[in-house]
């Protein structure tokens, strides 16, 4: 993975695989992106971690290091909230002041605006999106432009993805998890669209 933290957690004995649901105000059981409607992001990576060998506390000196390194002479930081371990399950959850830290700490893409903001950034928005509620009627890039004051998410990793309203159309590759705030990404190749209110 190309994200920073992994590493770190790899170094530990964590083979971190990004996948699961649930987040916000629900138990986060698996590892989940949390798009605050303030902009700042939360990040909450669940994994199985059975190793006795590994201390919790060093665990975090480390994490704590690698943001310290990236924070540096920055105004707003990446900071770390918590490092868990539970009945063998390590929880590590990380706070980001906005989307394009989250980006720049993991080397990964993650935009969070609106459709006109993300226009304006120059992201391609030719795509076609799929209806959350339906999940057979579809809108393309006329739609999309159309929808300007809605928010979008962008993302490219395969992760749950929690925001705070209605998921209402999304890529191809997204999956419902059964609460409408949050959505399963599958594809950690390609951008996906996240469009709600």
């Amino acid at each position: 993975m190309r994200n920073k933290i992994v590493p770190v957690l790899a170094a530990a004995g964590l083979a971190i695989g990004l996948a699961g649901c649930g987040s916000g105000d629900l138990a986060v059981t698996e590892t989940t992106i949390e798009l605050k409607k303030d902009g700042s992001v939360v990040h909450t990576i669940v994994e199985e971690f059975t190793e006795d060998y590994y201390d919790v506390s060093r665990l975090q000196a480390m994490i704590q290091t690698s943001c310290d390194s990236y924070n540096a002479g920055k105004e707003n930081g990446v900071g770390v909230e918590e490092i868990t371990n539970e009945g063998g399950m390590m929880r590590v959850k990380m706070n980001y002041p906005d989307a394009a830290a989250y980006a720049g700490f993991n080397q990964s893409a993650l935009f969070l605006g609106t459709v006109k903001e993300a226009h304006n950034a120059g992201y391609d928005l030719n795509v076609t999106l799929v209806s959350m509620e339906d999940n057979e009627t579809t809108i393309g890039k006329e739609e999309i432009l159309g929808m300007g004051e809605k928010h979008i998410a962008i993302v490219r990793e395969a992760v749950d993805v929690r925001v705070w309203s209605r998921v209402l159309y999304a890529s191809q590759d997204v999956l419902p998890t059964g609460d409408a705030k949050t959505v399963l990404v599958g594809d950690s190749d390609a951008l996906t669209y996240l469009i709600f209110d």
